[in-house]
This record gives C-alpha cells, structure tokens and sequence, in this order.
C-alpha cells in the first residue's frame, strides 16, 4: 500500500504485537494516531451530538492539528537544544562577568552577578567608564568581579565569561611577552588575584547564557559615573534572572 501504513504482510499471517510494533514504528505514526483521534471524535460526536461532520471538514481538522503538532515540535527542540545557564555545585559559587562598549560614545559598562547552588543571588554589580575599548570592558568586569568574590569570602569560583579574548590569557601559561599587551595592567591585575589562596576556574560560555551579566554591564554602559555594588537583584534584572532560574 504506497503511501500509507503498511508493513508488507497480511494481517492474518503474523500476530497482533508484530502488527502494532510495525505500525508503532513506522514513519508516518504520528499522522495515523492524529487521524484516527479525529475519525473517533467524528463518531462520537455523531453518536452523541448528533451532527454529521462532513469528510472534508474532518479531513480539515486532521491536517489543523499536524500541522499544530509539526509546530509544538519545532518550538520544543529549540528549547532542548539551547544551552542554559546552570548554577554551580555547593559549596562552589559561580561568577558571571560581561562588558559593553558603546563606540559612539566612547563609553564602557562592566557587570557581573554572584550566584550559589541553588541559584540565589549573593551579590553582582554595575559600572561605567568613558574611553576604553570593548575587550578592556571585558577584562574589567573580570578584575571587578573577582575582587567582588574575595571581599565576599567566597573561596572556591567558577568565573564564565562569553568572551574569548578575555578568557584565554587566564588559561595560557604566561610568557616574557605577556607585557606586550594593551591591557596588560588590568591582565596583571587579575593574575594577582588568581595567585591568592582559593580556587578559580575561569571558562568561556556561550554569549546566550549570559544574560544577567550582559544587562547589568549594559545598565553600566548607559550611567558611566555608576559604581554600584548591587546586594539584592535589582528590577530590570528579574527577567534574565528568572529565565536563569528554569535551568
């Protein structure tokens, strides 16, 4: 039968599970089930309705829901396969930095947020500075945030950065040519930090799992005489946090 179920035998010649099995597997079991939904509910509500929907007005609703079904799976792999945040084992806490720079005005913004196991905020912050360069901004939400974590007396780190640049002069031995750098006083800087007595993983994440981090040095960008060490989750960050929160 061309097109449709069949498994290339009589139904006589084989068993009930063979039967099923074949039509379970076959490609086209979602299109039989959504038909034979809609042939069941044609009867009932002729039986108990008593209306008479016509073939093509079932044949209507059939293709209403595969499409509806083919569009549910769309969104629900989308879903699955977009990478998310996920908060890090106790008694780690995790730090998320990003920088902005905005080139028209010559402007930098860094931003950071401190979370624990569970996901509860410990503390983040928000800051600006005229001048710079977009991965200076980065380099500078690291050092920030850092110093944020040792005055916090968190020992054990793991820093994500969606940053390149950023990440790999922490993961790279360095060299006699390390000075040669642009930023190699805020590089320095943060060496020093790293060679203090705790534990820091500093690794590089997708830019779509940073988003918390990403609005806070956005905030910062836009009020570059900001300094601000923020204790609890401020308003325009609820909606990044909470997406967060669904990992």
């Amino acid at each position: 039968m061309a097109g449709g179920i069949s498994t290339g035998w009589f139904f006589l010649e084989r068993d009930c599970f063979q039967w099923l099995k074949g039509i379970i597997l076959h490609t086209d079991v979602i299109k039989l089930s959504i038909t034979l939904w809609w042939v069941w509910r044609f009867r009932n509500n002729m039986l108990f309705n008593g209306e008479l929907w016509t073939i093509s007005a079932v044949r209507r609703k059939v293709t209403l829901s595969t499409v509806e079904n083919s569009v549910y799976n769309a969104k629900r792999r989308l879903w699955t396969e977009q990478p998310l945040w996920r908060p890090p084992e106790h008694p780690w806490v995790k730090l998320n930095t990003d920088g902005s720079w905005l080139r028209d005005i010559a402007a930098m913004g860094m931003g950071g947020v401190i979370r624990e196991c569970a996901g509860m905020w410990r503390g983040g912050f928000s800051c600006g500075a005229l001048t710079g360069d977009a991965l200076r901004a980065e380099l500078l939400a690291l050092d920030a945030g850092l110093s944020l974590c040792w005055e916090g007396g968190f020992r054990k780190v793991s820093c994500e950065c969606d940053c390149l640049e950023a990440v790999m002069p922490f993961q790279d031995r360095s060299t006699d040519r390390d000075y040669l750098h642009n930023h190699y006083d805020v590089i320095r800087r943060i060496r020093c930090l790293l060679a203090r007595d705790w534990v820091v993983y500093v690794n590089l994440i997708p830019i779509e799992i940073n988003s918390v981090a990403h609005t806070l040095a956005n905030w910062g960008v836009r009020n570059t005489s900001s300094n601000v060490v923020w204790r609890s989750p401020p308003d325009f960050i609820l909606f990044p946090l909470g997406r967060d929160s669904m990992s």
